[in-house]
């Protein structure tokens, strides 16, 4: 077991306690990790502090290597004053036991590489500037041998002494290693396993089926858990959550699989107020195919004249897409209705080729320009310590033509000298234009019935001229109608942009354009 902790899907999985990278290098050889130089001999006992004697090294240390024996209580020191030196060490590792490397002092960056008695590296990690002790944990060994571990700095820090321990922390049943995790198959038989101490983890493989969703979910004992699963293949951590942001002792995450292997990480004992060692019992399930791809080249397929479709949310950042047959210059409107559990889900839209937009809402208005469109269903992202599978129905309605075009450029002209228009408006996003040309001087009306807001949709016009700036027109309520009349003292083509401010009610509304008299 070890502290690793997985980070954001924005981030890679962090060093226990230091907030670095993980590097599991599974296909480095030998030879790699990190040689900056010579080695640094700091003596054959490494320089114990506590004043006993140590014993004489074990036959078979690597050339050029200090020999660690573990001890809860003996503190080694050794001197490192240059940054392009590599501190190489080597111990007797165990199969089945667990190993802590405590860096009790030191403030730089610093790269340790631990590699089994066969030379093959088992762990690459990088530590920053962290409140000693920084701990590395590691078990999973299934070697017995001489492990080295190769400590080192970026070749501009300027490096100080180096004080830390070596502890054996005894027997691990489930290891820590990356690149020597166990084989864990999905099923309904749970897993058992404990956290011996604060900060270790449990870590395990498993085979996936490409577009298969995995789920896992445990129960803890105490608080401080944290459940995540890792992609040895990108380096990085997916569907984390972690126990110190709940109080409850049963959490679960699930994730998309993209490879044919994958890391669950369990840790049941992530934080120093948690009693050791702190039990757990967990499930690694296969929920089967995920139902609708999330990508336009993978969406589901609807048929014209599709009312509805059922889905259901797989995990947290689950995105279903739906390719919608339409007509060209409509308006549809696409609701969402969640399950009775959460998460609620929100709707989102995007032309062929286009991003997908909304408005964090379960509901969605859309204007279409080709015979297809898409709509995307997700969660809301909120983070919660058991995830469960979130059914929805996700419905449409073809809202009609667009009766008058969305810009200047397209808008609906009028004539004059009186002329009644009807305009009307489908969605919130629909802003109808209609255009007029003025002469220098000239006086205009446009008026339309007044609406009481509460039982309909006010009408509302917007006058700009021909280069888009905002004319003032001022309004009056009169009698039954609402009333604008303005004199324009410059020839040219002017613009009303007629909107509405409710998402509710939407109806026809008959404006009446006028010129008048000088």
């Amino acid at each position: 077991m070890g502290s690793g902790c997985e980070s954001t899907p924005d981030e890679p999985l962090p060093l226990p306690d230091a907030g670095s990278s993980v590097d599991a290098g599974g296909d480095a050889g030998p030879d790699a990790g990190v040689d900056a130089g010579s080695g640094a001999d700091a003596g054959a006992d490494a320089g114990p502090d506590d004043g006993t004697p140590e014993q004489p090294p074990p036959p078979g240390v690597p050339e050029g290597h200090t020999f660690l024996r573990p001890s809860a209580t003996r503190v080694h020191t050794v001197a490192w004053t240059d940054p392009q030196v590599t501190l190489r060490f080597a111990f007797l590792g165990q199969a089945g036991r667990h190993y802590d490397f405590l860096i009790e002092a030191y403030q730089r960056r610093i790269i340790m590489t631990l590699k089994d008695p066969s030379g093959a590296v088992l762990e690459r990690r990088e530590g920053g500037v962290a409140i000693p002790p920084l701990t590395t944990h590691w078990s999973g060994f299934t070697l017995e041998g001489f492990y080295t571990l190769e400590v080192s700095t970026e070749p501009f820090e300027f490096p100080r002494d180096l004080v830390f321990r070596l502890v054996d922390q005894g027997p691990d049943a489930h290891g820590d290693l990356l690149t020597t995790a166990a084989p864990w198959a999905p099923s309904e038989q749970p897993l058992v396993g404990q956290g011996e101490h604060p900060g270790e983890r449990d870590v395990f493989s498993f085979s996936t089926v490409a577009g298969h969703v995995y789920s896992l979910g445990c129960d803890f004992s105490h608080q401080g858990w944290w459940l995540s699963f890792f992609d040895p293949v990108l380096d990085y951590g997916v569907s984390w959550v972690n126990g110190a942001d709940f109080t409850e002792l049963q959490a679960s995450t699930a994730f998309k699989a993209p490879a044919e292997r994958f890391v669950a990480i369990v840790q049941a004992n992530n934080s120093l107020g948690a009693p050791s060692p702190s039990a757990y019992q967990c499930r690694l399930k296969d929920e089967g195919a995920e139902d609708h791809g999330e990508r336009m080249e993978t969406a589901t397929t609807l048929a014209e004249g599709t009312v509805s479709v059922e889905g259901r949310l797989d995990f947290r950042t689950d995105f279903d897409v739906f390719a919608l047959s339409v007509q060209p210059g409509h308006h549809y409107r696409a609701t969402c209705a969640p399950g009775a559990t959460p998460p609620d889900c929100r709707v989102l839209a995007a032309a062929p080729g286009g991003e997908f937009e909304g408005f964090n809402d379960i509901v969605l208005a859309f204007k279409t320009e080709g015979t297809s469109h898409y709509v995307g269903v997700q969660g809301d992202l909120i983070l919660r310590a058991r995830w469960t599978s979130a059914p929805y129905t996700l419905r449409f309605e073809d809202l009609g033509l667009d009766d008058h075009g969305d810009t200047r450029q397209t808008a609906t002209p009028l004539t004059g000298p009186s002329q009644t228009v009807t305009v009307h408006i489908s969605e919130f996003i629909d802003e109808d234009y209609l255009s007029f040309e003025a002469v220098a001087g000239g006086r205009y009306r446009l008026s339309g019935d007044w609406r009481d807001t509460s039982t309909g949709a006010q009408l509302f016009s917007t006058l700009y001229d021909a280069q888009g700036r905002s004319i003032r027109a001022p309004g009056q309520h009169v009698g039954s109608r609402w009333v604008k009349e303005f004199t324009l003292p410059t020839a040219g083509t002017y613009y009303f942009a007629m909107s509405v401010s409710l998402q509710e009610s939407f109806i026809d509304h008959t404006v009446l354009f006028e010129v008048l008299d000088p």
